[in-house]
């Protein structure tokens, strides 16, 4: 732990870098504290602070700013939250009923963007998680359907497939009645490990059916076998807090935002986790992130779970960011459990 004098001037120096973003020097610290300190001192305690990697130089003769540690032990030790914002509250109960849980996830995302002034992300959970709510199929020409896998909280997967050309639209009416007469309401890959078991044991009505498509079941269901869906908004907000020579910076975070990877690994890092989860810098692990801070927050409906998180600089007002992950990610999880049923 720090020394009283010690912690007042981290959080001065944390403080002024979330408002101005800029390094804070001795004699600002001297006018604007309660410590009653010369420069001087000031300055032998920040040396003590960067001695211990809580703050860090830029140059020479410039002030200091905090490091990733720095951050840590500012939001560890010091941090208020605020209350929630009531815009929010206004903006999200005031949404109409979406057809689907990705359109929710959508607006969401765009709203909780535009209240941080920072990219909002929502992880979906895997479809494979949720409950069957249909199953339809459509034929597109002799050989080949498409299958519409609704769940009970509205997401909707469509899966192109090849059939034999003897299927029928009778014998896809009937595979459909099936599936929907005795899976509705199960999970998706409960539906896949009992009916790829009871094919290959050639005992089913459904396999009957299908006699020369024995394998439909099967592609359609490893077919569901993806990854949570991430869905990104307030990218533009995010921009405007970077300087114009930060370009070749945000081309790299920018690339590695398209390739999702690093959200999925922040999912299985957060998965056993209820509360609110927050990365800063180097915790992220990667090259391309060190500039960046993440605040998020799972969302749960039974064994179905997602994330929201929001990601800007890391130097972002941690204080107001915090209550809204908080409240969005538990309204989400009111949502999912009156939109997919008491069971689910």
């Amino acid at each position: 732990m720090l020394s009283e004098r010690e912690e007042i001037i981290l959080k001065i120096i944390i403080d002024e870098t979330v408002n101005k973003n800029e390094p804070v020097g001795s004699r600002y610290i001297s006018k604007v504290g309660s410590l009653n300190l010369s420069p001087a001192t000031i300055r032998n305690i920040m040396s003590d602070l960067e001695d211990l990697g809580y703050i860090s130089q830029p140059h020479t003769s410039s002030g200091r700013i905090p490091t990733d540690k720095g951050y840590r032990y500012y939001i560890d030790e010091f941090i208020n939250v605020e209350e929630v914002n009531t815009n929010l509250v206004q903006a999200i109960y005031g949404l109409n009923p979406p057809l689907n849980v990705i359109d929710f996830f959508k607006e969401i995302s765009r709203k909780v963007g535009e209240l941080t002034r920072s990219i909002t992300f929502i992880a979906a959970p895997k479809l494979n998680s949720m409950y069957l709510k249909h199953i339809d199929f459509v034929r597109l020409n002799n050989v080949k359907i498409l299958a519409i896998i609704v769940t009970r909280t509205g997401m909707v997967h469509n899966v192109l497939m090849d059939i034999e050309k003897e299927t029928s639209e009778s014998d896809l009416i009937k595979i459909s009645n099936y599936l929907n007469t005795n899976f509705a309401d199960m999970a998706l890959h409960d539906i896949k490990r009992i009916l790829i078991s009871e094919l290959i044991e050639n005992k089913t009505e459904l396999d009957k059916i299908i006699q020369k498509n024995k394998n439909l079941g099967s592609k359609l269901f490893d077919s569901i076998n993806i990854e949570n869906e991430i869905i990104f908004e307030g990218t533009f907000n995010f921009l405007e807090k970077f300087e114009q020579n930060d370009m070749s910076r945000l081309k790299n975070i920018y690339k590695t935002l398209e390739e999702k990877t690093f959200i999925y690994d922040i999912v299985k890092k957060c998965f056993s986790e209820n509360g609110i989860k927050i990365f800063i810098g180097s915790e992220f692990g990667m090259d391309e992130m060190t500039d960046l801070g993440m605040v998020t927050k799972c969302y749960r409906r039974g064994n179905v779970i997602g994330y929201l998180g929001v990601i800007g600089p890391k130097n972002m007002r941690y204080p107001s960011v915090i209550p809204i992950v908080n409240y969005t990610a538990d309204l989400i999880s009111k949502f999912l459990k009156n939109y997919g049923g008491k069971d689910e």
